[in-house]
């Protein structure tokens, strides 16, 4: 546990100033007042929005840009247990079933108490987003995917279908892919956003947040923003956002220098404009996966790496709302843990095929969730890992990367198809061969196959828990590796933050290094601690940003003075 301190300052891309801090609030000049002020519109600013405004506050949202964050550009997949989508596919879930899975995932993120919460509210969440306008439906893909193809809105986001799990938790699907075409976070967030026109929520929009405003017992009162009035210089603002395209290869440079720009745009054409929060403000920024400045301080391991990985969020995603929480004393925890996802399903020969590190040995069941892969392939020596296949998988890969029509090409296939015929990959005759090609011990990797043959024959299954669906040792030659490690630029590794400021469960109330609450300040989605902590499965962000908000939402509203 730590505060981050004076250190945001050091960040380049966002500078927070230290607080405003008041003796009386009604001596200070405020530009605008309501109950409730939201710092940031993606998926949890919005949750808490409509949530704190239903509960009959008046509602100022303050966002940097035009709103959406990384919520827009994500998937659109939430993640929940017990709803009638999944009836509809034949599966009859529930809150317990989606507990147990998910207490095999959570570590130490949450307490037990507050998964539990999490998952009893899920069906509710899910309808309250269907009554806010977000579309599902129980169409489901029932095959190893990352994402489903198009038509097909229900899935199995995470390891619930894996052996290991499977044996434990009554599996089931619980990734509901908003409908739409390609990725539908776009739909998702559209809909609540509409939701929020047809309210009495207001937003500021192209405002950043610089400071926080306190009095003396260090409350939070409002927030200090910078602000652009001008329609031309935020039009100039949203095209510098619109830059930063997670999903656009080799694109860090560019993204750093729309980066750059957008703020030297904020301090040129700016206006300082004070808001007053009377019941409380919710810090709601996302992560810091666009922070150079924090990754390399608290991902060390990735430090030298930012400009191979896709960098899943927006030009919003910096940090900025756990500074401001840092800036008036919150903690934070688990700046170091991340999802870092290698995809290589579909096509799924990369999955039948073994992956191996610079030892020549399987450290990883190939099947398991990307998130999971990922984060192995990091603690591995210097980060590499290869995938062998065989003539046969190598065969079935090339068929598997033709366009079919699912809307997986350009997302899943192309990418496959990329990193074969760019990335590094090495051909041999032999597995011997193919080993010195990458410098990897022959007699190691030939008995790591050899192993795995022998328990596949015995009738045993895979040492490292392997679905029988994809699990073979290598037959005949020649064989080709393909390079999947963190430096290879063509491995497309998806990275985003995932821990932040603490949080009284209960209430989202921001908390200080002793565990006492920030007296009017809340935070909610990636900027706060919150289920995806320590570790990810598809949908969960997105469930989090609607719990987190919605209970952020609560909280302050009724915290209001009557």
């Amino acid at each position: 546990m730590s505060t981050y301190g004076s250190a945001a300052n050091e960040t380049a891309g966002v500078v927070i100033d230290e607080p405003l801090r008041v003796t009386d609030a009604a001596a200070l000049q405020w530009d605008d007042v309501a109950d409730v002020v939201v710092v940031g519109l993606g998926g949890a600013g919005a949750a808490a929005a409509l949530e704190a405004h239903e509960r009959g506050a008046e509602v100022l949202v303050v966002e940097r840009f035009a709103g959406g964050g990384a919520t827009a550009m994500s998937g659109g997949v939430f993640y929940a247990g017990g709803t009638r989508f999944q009836q509809d596919a034949g599966y009859l879930d529930t809150a317990e079933d989606m507990f147990d899975y998910l207490s095999l995932e959570r570590k130490d993120a949450v307490s037990e108490a507050t998964l539990r919460q999490f998952c009893v509210e899920s069906a509710d969440n899910t309808e309250w987003l269907v009554k806010h306008g977000v579309v599902f439906e129980g169409s489901l893909h029932r095959g190893k995917t990352n994402y489903p193809p198009e038509g097909q809105f229900l899935y199995f986001s995470g390891n619930e279908a894996s052996p290991a799990f499977a044996a434990t938790a009554k599996p089931a699907p619980r990734g509901h892919r908003t409908v739409g075409k390609g990725l539908t976070g776009y739909a998702f967030f559209g809909a609540l956003k509409r939701a929020m026109g047809q309210s009495t929520i207001r937003v500021r929009q192209h405002s950043r947040v610089m400071r926080l405003v306190v009095d003396a017992s260090g409350a939070v009162l409002g927030v200090e923003t910078l602000e652009l009035p001008a329609a031309a210089a935020q039009r100039r603002h949203q095209a510098l956002y619109a830059k930063v395209d997670p999903v656009r290869p080799f694109n860090a440079a560019r993204a750093e220098q729309a980066i750059d720009a957008a703020v030297a745009l904020e301090q040129q054409a700016g206006s300082r404009v004070r808001l007053r929060a009377r019941a409380g403000v919710i810090l709601s920024t996302g992560g810091f996966g666009y922070n150079t400045a924090m990754v390399r301080q608290h991902l060390p391991r990735l430090a030298g790496r930012v400009g191979a990985l896709m960098r899943l969020g927006s030009m919003g995603c910096n940090g900025s709302g756990i500074q401001l929480g840092c800036s008036v004393g919150g903690a934070v925890r688990g700046l170091d843990r991340a999802m870092l996802g290698r995809m290589i399903a579909p096509p799924n020969a990369l999955v039948t095929g073994l992956m191996v590190n610079q030892q020549g040995k399987r450290f990883i069941n190939e099947d398991a969730y990307n998130a999971v892969l990922g984060n192995a392939i990091l603690q591995q020596p210097n980060g590499d890992a290869w995938i062998i296949l065989d003539r046969e998988l190598h065969r079935k890969l090339l068929l598997q990367c033709i366009p079919t029509g699912d809307g997986t090409f350009k997302s899943h296939r192309l990418p496959a198809l990329l990193n074969r015929l760019f990335g590094g990959t090495k051909r041999d005759q032999t597995l011997a061969g193919l080993a010195r090609k990458i410098g990897v011990d022959p007699a190691t990797l030939e008995m790591t196959n050899q192993t795995l043959g022998t328990a596949i024959e015995a009738g045993a299954p895979d040492p490292l828990g392997k679905s029988p669906d994809y699990c073979r040792a290598l037959g005949a030659g020649p064989y080709w590796a393909l390079n999947t490690s963190v430096s290879n630029q063509f491995a497309f590794f998806v990275f985003f933050t995932l821990s932040g400021l603490q949080v009284d469960e209960r209430s989202g109330a921001v908390l200080r290094g002793d565990g006492t609450p920030i007296g009017g300040l809340y935070a909610a989605g990636r900027t706060a601690i919150g289920i995806p902590a320590d570790g990810y499965i598809s949908g969960i962000s997105l469930a989090d940003c609607v719990f987190s908000g919605r209970r952020a939402g609560r909280a302050a509203a009724a915290s209001r003075v009557h």
